[in-house]
């Protein structure tokens, strides 16, 4: 497998263009810890890439057998299977499987594209390392005359060491919805005011406390109702903060999704400590479920995203985050 990599004097990242353009490696410098999850069958999703023949070919088992963690793109369709616009969507959507063109690369920079098959539409991205900062723009264009729906989500997956210690999550959100097949709240899909929820068992949740290694948790549901589009993992142990900021009028919510050695069948069996948090253009379900991404006729726009890896000391001390 070869990757993309990009680095500066605080981070290195490394890209896979031939699947999804995934983000494989983010790993902050001062620190040494690359705070993107594994995958405990990882060795086994490269081999795949590497020509192993995989072991399903269902849509969903099939995605998740090659997934190796990280940060992925889920266009145009993010979840299980569906149809959009009379396409067969395959679980997660197919910018996540698909093989990206690579336009150009320096130190510091790449930029990407790929056309779907699924729906007429071509994403142009530029990533950009500044500093501790890695910024992701994707430009998306229609290149149909037909109005197009569907969704978009960015996908990072928190992990390793970084989710050792003491961790915790602060967000601009004021809301937290959790998702009609969630296990861990009383009453699956009910609305909660940030940070609080209420487990099955009766218990008060504070959301901004990450579970430490061995209390395990299962969590998923989306943030909404945003001061700001922001959302933040700190592990005070460590003194690191990954910052993720968004533009919030075409990803207006942050699906939450915490498997911290909790599922006890496929595909984790207890096996995973993972965290996302992923802007998204819809929420994770319900009625109310529906894309606010909407493409007219040869229409183009912009999505841009950041994630930033920094001292949690430091970060605290800024005056943005004084007035938050």
């Amino acid at each position: 497998m070869q990757t993309l990599d990009l680095s500066t004097a605080d981070l290195f990242v490394a890209i896979d263009p031939q699947r999804g353009a995934d983000i494989l490696s983010l790993t902050d410098r001062r620190t040494g810890v690359d705070v993107l999850f594994r995958t405990p069958w990882r060795e086994r999703a490269d081999a795949i890439r590497d020509g192993q023949q995989p072991s399903t070919f269902d849509t969903k088992a099939g995605w998740l057998e090659q997934y190796r963690g990280g940060w992925q793109t889920l266009a145009p369709n993010a979840g299980d299977p569906r149809q959009v616009h009379g396409a067969p969507l395959a679980f997660h959507g197919e910018a996540s499987v698909a093989a990206w063109s690579v336009d150009d690369k320096t130190e510091h920079t790449a930029r990407l594209h790929v056309e779907l098959f699924s729906v007429p539409v071509r994403i142009d991205r530029t990533i950009r390392l500044t500093g501790p900062t890695i910024s992701i723009i994707d430009t998306l264009t229609n290149l149909s005359t037909t109005a197009l729906e569907f969704d978009y989500s960015h996908h990072p997956a928190f992990g390793g060491a970084f989710l050792d210690g003491t961790c915790r999550i602060e967000t601009g959100a004021r809301r937290f919805t959790s998702d009609e097949q969630t296990t861990s709240i009383r009453n699956p899909g009910s609305e909660h005011q940030w940070p609080y929820a209420v487990a099955t068992s009766g218990d008060r949740l504070d959301l901004r406390e990450i579970p430490a290694p061995g209390s395990p948790r299962e969590l998923f549901g989306w943030l909404h109702d945003f001061q700001a589009h922001w959302a933040s993992i700190t592990n005070l142990d460590l003194d690191l903060t990954a910052r993720i900021e968004w533009d919030g009028e075409l990803l207006p919510y942050a699906w939450l999704w915490q498997e911290l050695n909790a599922s006890d069948e496929f595909p984790w069996y207890k096996r995973a400590r993972a965290v996302a948090i992923e802007p998204a253009s819809m929420q994770t379900s319900g009625p109310g479920r529906r894309s606010v991404l909407r493409l007219g006729a040869n229409v183009r726009v912009e999505i841009p995203i950041s994630v930033t890896l920094e001292s949690a000391t430091r970060h605290s001390l800024k005056p943005h985050d004084r007035s938050e």
